[in-house]
């Protein structure tokens, strides 16, 4: 799954000497990526997430799947879209669970989103306590830490959307008693790292050009398939620590609230860290900040280009795509940074 964005940021560090300051390791008590999102669960560990996905949605191959409007485009494999069927999200990123409850049989497969990060709201709680006849999953992807899990749902992770590794895609089990599908062939590692590496071998950014064209053709050629998830993929997310990455996260973006709160998408407190700082604009306002902000070497990014939905079925979801913008505040980032973002979306947004 990708989003729309610049090649270019407004700080640039290597991803190597990030993941050597932020071993879990160097923190006592702090749990590791992979530690915190499975709980010790069983899991699959898969190149991306479209592919632990769709090897989970195989698993009950005659259930009808239930995905909500406004997810990225690229989450369906074509193989599932004749079962799939999709329910409306309404404002604030939240589930129509009446439409779901209308028509979803037992047996079924439901998957909330935790949009931008929020956590699972209670919404989605109520209805999948009151229906245990259907299977639950919750997509994590945009999340570090979405909170406790909805009872009996299986997880889904997507690492290199938050932390910056190669590749990876998550199944989390609900419970010690179930077994995830596994992945059955490599993947092509060196293919995979090349567009990181040379991100890393670039510490001042004078050459993202490069960086990001490689990482374009990286996305483009990721499949739905059988392949693992590196080994060095899974391996940092054994060694980066989880506070590590949501503490900055969260004093970003709090920053960045502060300047920026009449145009914010998301609540005053998200109650989780956030994916990023997202904007909610008229649409010719939208492409008017991003065109400033990618000129002037920031980084922003659009969640999503295109939904999975058919946009005619569901217009307050597709005009999303046309009204939202992310601006980053992950731990790149300082509190100086966030500022200088600020004040120049302000500039642009007068």
């Amino acid at each position: 799954m990708t989003a729309a964005g610049a090649p270019v940021e407004p700080s640039s560090r290597p991803i190597g000497g990030f993941f050597e300051r932020h071993r879990a390791d160097g923190d006592v008590g702090a749990p590791s990526l992979l530690a915190a999102w499975t709980g010790g669960r069983p899991h699959g560990a898969f190149v991306n997430s479209r592919s632990a996905f769709s090897a989970l949605a195989r698993t009950w191959p005659t259930a009808s799947i239930w995905l909500p409007a406004f997810v990225c485009g690229d989450l369906l494999d074509p193989a599932l879209a004749a079962r799939t069927r999709f329910y409306p999200v309404l404002e604030g990123f939240t589930p129509d669970v009446a439409v779901i409850e209308a028509g979803a049989r037992p047996g079924d497969l439901v998957v909330f989103v935790a949009s931008f990060g929020l956590p699972i709201g209670p919404e989605a709680r109520a209805f999948a306590a009151r229906r245990p006849d259907l299977r639950i999953a919750e997509d994590r992807a945009q999340a570090l830490d979405a909170g406790a899990p909805i009872p009996g749902a299986w997880l889904l992770f997507s690492p290199r959307k938050l932390l910056g590794v190669a590749d990876g895609g998550l199944l989390a089990a609900p419970d010690a008693a179930r077994s995830p599908p596994q992945p059955t062939t490599a993947a092509d590692a060196e293919a995979l790292w090349r567009a990181p590496r040379l991100r890393a071998a670039d510490p001042e950014g004078r050459n993202n050009a490069a960086w990001h064209l490689a990482n374009q053709a990286k996305e483009a050629a990721m499949t739905v398939g059988d392949q693992a998830m590196t080994a060095e993929s899974l391996a940092i997310l054994g060694e980066v620590s989880l506070e590590s990455l949501a503490a900055p996260r969260r004093a970003n973006w709090a920053v960045l609230d502060r300047g920026l709160r009449a145009w914010s998408a998301l609540p005053a407190d998200p109650g989780a860290p956030p994916l990023g700082y997202v904007l909610r604009l008229e649409p010719e306002q939208r492409d008017r900040l991003l065109a400033g902000l990618h000129a002037r070497r920031v980084f922003a990014a659009v969640h999503w280009p295109r939904i999975a939905a058919p946009a005619e079925a569901f217009p307050r979801e597709a005009a999303w795509t046309r009204e939202l913008v992310t601006l980053p505040c992950d731990h790149r980032y300082d509190a100086a940074t966030m500022e200088r973002i600020a004040e120049l979306a302000n500039d642009l947004l007068r």
